[in-house]
């Protein structure tokens, strides 16, 4: 069984929503495996049932259009729980999930996971809330793909990315940074796209990067620049 801490896993994550008891129940049945960095833990279109936690590392949710190019879909980190939905519904995976660095994740049978989730309230609560946060994620990446340009797409997902790295009252820092590669792919938009915008926010004095890290100096600023349409 998994030691538990409140400090274990970040705040709004789905482990640390389900509580020390619900945290602990879910340990009674599930197993842990590591993956190394690159590894694919579930592919699109598997059929096994099996909900996964991520105990810690950070994996990558991401499908592939007809024309070969790859969607991300999401990056999740410690807490964070995934193969939800065919525990549920039973059907296929939807998506590959990759270990984007080396993972430690925690497996359990969709039965097991279904005598949890229908059994414990904060479990029940906490996988509410983590179906809830995936609607409003993909209506806001369908709004902003369908409103926005790539600019302003970028300069929102930096906002995103900064809630949980804030350092002060209007400074934040994202670490690690994706590559602007994995942006493009997120904000269905192209590197080079990418690398100009980013250039552009620098010159204005509101994010310097270093290495993998990116400071945002001035988060109101960053708002500004979003507001200003």
């Amino acid at each position: 069984m998994v030691k538990d801490s409140t400090d274990r896993f970040p705040e709004g994550s789905t482990l640390h929503a389900c509580g020390p008891d619900g945290r602990a129940e879910l340990a009674r049945y599930w197993t842990e495996a590591t993956y190394p960095a690159r590894a694919l833990i579930v592919g699109e279109d598997e059929t096994d049932d099996d909900v996964f936690f991520i105990l810690s590392g950070r994996a990558r949710a991401a499908t592939y259009a007809d024309s070969g190019r790859e969607v991300l879909m999401s990056d999740m980190p410690a807490g964070d729980a995934f193969g939800i939905f065919a525990a549920i519904d039973g059907q296929p995976r939807s998506t590959n999930v990759i270990a984007v660095e080396d993972v430690r994740i925690a497996r359990m049978s969709a039965a097991n996971f279904n005598k949890v989730l229908y059994s414990h309230r904060g479990v029940t609560r906490a996988f509410i809330l983590y179906l809830v946060d995936r609607i409003r994620h993909l209506s806001t990446r369908m709004t902003a793909v369908t409103t926005q340009d790539a600019g302003h797409r970028l300069v929102a997902e930096l906002l995103r990315l900064a809630e949980a790295g804030m350092t002060g009252d209007d400074t934040a820092r994202i670490e690690p940074l994706p590559t602007q590669q994995e942006f493009a792919t997120l904000l269905f938009s192209q590197r080079e796209a990418i690398g100009r915008d980013m250039s552009k926010l620098k010159d204005a004095g509101l994010i310097e990067r270093t290495g993998r890290s990116l400071l945002i100096k001035s988060v109101s600023g960053l708002k500004a620049w979003l507001d200003r349409g």
